[in-house]
């Protein structure tokens, strides 16, 4: 009986969860009619420096 219990207990905390994520994840009373806002420009990517060669793993054990 005290599984069963559990058992419900848990059922309705994981439905209270699911149900606290799909609430919208927008403030109360916000306007609907607002527009929206506007993606950032993307900064071009920054140009990353070649990285230096390493000796392979055979030529570091083999003290090359």
């Amino acid at each position: 009986m005290a599984e069963q219990s559990h058992r419900e207990e848990m059922s309705a905390a994981i439905r209270a969860q699911r149900e606290r994520q799909a609430v919208p994840r927008t403030l109360a009373g916000a306007d609907e009619h607002a527009p929206a806002p506007e993606p950032a420009a993307e900064a071009p990517p920054a140009e990353e420096p070649e990285p230096e060669s390493r000796p392979g793993f055979l030529a570091r054990l083999l003290g090359g």
